[in-house]
């Protein structure tokens, strides 16, 4: 970390400071607020790619050095890469050309500068995750999140609607719609659900819930027993949960976690 110049050094008048010293000085003030660690970026999905673009500034720190990001944005397609695998993103320099790299090296934390970077090169700073879809390709949908920026994070929303009637006469829980979507570990998640449930026999009970990467219910939304045949009741409930090992159950955790890649479904189950 380079320290700022002393007051004098930059102000005042000539020959205090003299034109030596200012040099120094403000050289001095260039490298103090370069020093700190810049990522004024966000990765998007445009059009077939994904590109890092500019946003509220121009500036990324590449092993320690910041450098200009082209205002056209740098672009990654997913030619060569396999479907179904999650990539973190990272941006490096190749000569003087700003480049980003998808890869399955995990990141780490640079002890020197603090950027979060691949694993075992500091010369990679990463500025987001990908998951490759079916082409291969990128994909961000409402339903399917699977581009999400290091830098100047936002929150993004998912939906699915049902086309049609759901059901199961198991007794216990069954996937009936799902959303996927990938999270950084840091995150807080909120899910909700909301429509109406039915059976056709009187007195029994219909459980419907909200279960993330598995069938199992983290929450139950509706407990609901039919008190006349084919008679209808509510189903709704909110969820939220914490990304990281610390906020969810020991279970959930090497996915959650470690895994990055999530599900978040509504499963249902019948009880007579």
């Amino acid at each position: 970390m380079a320290f700022p110049p002393l007051k004098s050094s930059i102000t005042g008048t000539y020959p205090n400071p003299s034109n030596a010293a200012a040099r120094i000085g403000f050289a001095d003030l260039y490298d103090y607020v370069t020093s700190f660690p810049f990522g004024q970026c966000r990765l998007v999905k445009s059009g077939a790619n994904l590109v890092l673009q500019r946003h509220k500034g121009l500036w990324l720190t590449i092993d320690d050095t910041v450098y200009t990001i082209p205002s056209a944005g740098v672009s990654l397609s997913a030619s060569g890469l396999t479907p179904g695998t999650v990539y973190n993103i990272y941006a490096y320099m190749s000569g003087a050309t700003m480049t980003i790299e998808a890869s399955a090296t995990a990141h780490a934390t640079d002890t020197t500068t603090g950027v979060e970077v691949k694993s075992g090169d500091a010369t990679r700073t990463l500025v987001g995750k990908a998951r490759v879809v079916t082409g291969p390709g990128w994909s961000d949908s409402a339903t399917g999140r699977f581009v999400i920026s290091w830098f100047n994070r936002r929150n993004v929303d998912l939906y699915i609607q049902s086309s049609g009637a759901l059901s199961t006469s198991s007794g216990t829980p069954q996937p009936l719609l799902s959303v996927e979507f990938l999270c950084w570990g840091d995150e807080i998640l909120h899910f909700s659900t909301n429509g109406t449930q039915s059976n056709n026999t009187v007195n029994s009970t219909n459980s419907m819930s909200l279960g993330v990467d598995s069938t199992s219910a983290l929450f139950v939304s509706t407990n609901w027993q039919a008190y006349a045949n084919g008679a209808f009741g509510p189903c709704c409930g909110v969820l939220q949960i914490a990304a990281d090992c610390g906020g969810v159950s020991h279970r959930l955790c090497a996915w959650m976690g470690c895994r990055w890649w999530r599900y978040c479904q509504l499963v249902g189950s019948e009880r007579i």
